[in-house]
């Protein structure tokens, strides 16, 4: 078997690494979650030849120890596992083989929240043992109105009777939705039972409302005088430009701050989802950002408190300052970033890459926007904040 390590080229010009496997004029890629920055980046050759090094011990692995596609190549009827795997067991190798790809403990609760409120529905229709191959349409649809109309979540009982949020079905749609992908991707379905779902038995996002700051409102943020808060603060004004979460901005060092071309980046592997993403810094960005260390330490850029928490004590706090009515969080500057994005006039696509989002699906919620914030948003690309 020949394994070839291969690059693919990624927006601002990083690139992705990935194994091309050849035997017998069948080709299989293996994703390998390493990346290559820019050559003209900062400490790019010594960085490069690191992320090499580490893709030919894994191709040198896989040279010794080849995988077997052997259920790759078998139809799913000729796949012998597939007659006995049940829908819970293969929703277990789902969980396992997102702790194998080092997903994030958030991803990895919520794989197995799914998996629990699915055997949950399973019990109540007493087919615990269904086998993954007879899962069709009529039992996901079933499985849905249960979310929808019977489940209640007993921790929040008191706030709409426990009643799952819209937003918390869509991402449960996608998720079992990803689990039968899977499945057809290593052959023990032919098809998603998802996709046959006609559109009203599926969960969709809301035409809601999701807090953001004006940049009215942003600059007032900003302007208050503040010493305890200010780290939040600015990290906060830095997240209203770029997007980043705060699990990314507690993590940000200075190594994530990239010269690509004549342009400053931050370009970053997504702590939630193990996503690359590499966003321009305006000048609104650049400036939040406090001084370089002189020795080329590579600390980190803001010392944010750990808990989530007492991050948001502090945005309240300024917030309150500023006087600022609104009811927003931390994570509020993601929202801000995206919908200033869109306002100002830019794609869908290219937002959703800023975002980092796995989907475009998830970015259309901020598509809904007026002219007037189209107006604000066009002020501050103009440069408001000097």
């Amino acid at each position: 078997m020949k394994v070839e390590i291969k690059e693919r080229k990624l927006t601002a010009g990083n690139r992705s690494l990935y194994l091309e496997y050849y035997e017998k004029g069948f080709r299989k890629k293996e994703n390998l979650h390493l990346y290559l920055i820019p050559d003209d980046a900062p400490n790019a050759r010594k960085i490069n030849g690191q992320t090499y090094n580490k893709a030919r011990e894994i191709q040198a692995q896989r040279i010794l120890n080849p995988p077997s596609f052997e259920s790759k190549k078998k139809k799913p009827e000729e796949n012998e596992r597939a007659k006995t795997i049940t829908w819970l067991q293969w929703c277990d190798e789902y969980i396992q083989s997102a702790i194998d790809s080092e997903n994030c403990k958030k991803m990895i609760q919520h794989k197995g929240v799914v998996r629990k409120r699915i055997a949950a529905y399973l019990k109540q229709i007493r087919k615990p043992d269904i086998l993954l191959k007879d899962v069709n349409r009529d039992t996901i649809s079933g499985l849905f109105k249960y979310m929808r109309d019977d489940y209640r979540n007993p921790g929040q009982i008191k706030a709409d009777g426990g009643k799952l949020a819209d937003f918390t079905l869509v991402l449960f749609e996608e998720t079992v939705k990803a689990i039968f992908n899977k499945a057809v991707r290593d052959g023990l379905i032919p098809f998603n039972p998802v996709q046959d779902l006609a559109k009203e038995e599926r969960f969709h996002v809301p035409d809601k409302h999701r807090e953001y700051l004006t940049t009215d409102e942003l600059k007032r943020f900003l302007a208050v005088e503040t010493q305890t808060e200010q780290t939040v603060q600015k990290a906060f004004g830095f997240s209203c430009m770029t997007g980043l979460r705060l699990g990314d901005m507690q993590r940000l060092r200075w190594s994530d701050i990239k010269t690509i071309g004549e342009v400053q980046a931050v370009s970053i592997i997504q702590h939630k989802t193990k996503r690359l993403v590499t966003v321009p810094l305006n000048e609104l960005a650049l400036s939040l950002l406090p001084p370089r260390p002189d020795n080329g330490e590579d600390g980190i850029i803001f010392p944010l408190v750990k808990k989530p928490d007492n991050v948001a004590k502090y945005v309240q706090r300024i917030k309150e300052k500023a006087g600022i009515e609104k009811d927003f969080t931390y994570h509020s500057s993601r929202h801000s970033a995206a919908t200033l994005a869109i306002t100002a006039g830019a794609e869908l696509y290219s937002v959703s890459k800023i975002l980092g989002h796995g989907s475009i699906v998830s970015t259309q919620v901020y598509a809904s926007v007026n002219m007037e914030k189209k107006a604000e948003a066009v002020n501050l690309a103009n440069g408001i904040f000097g």
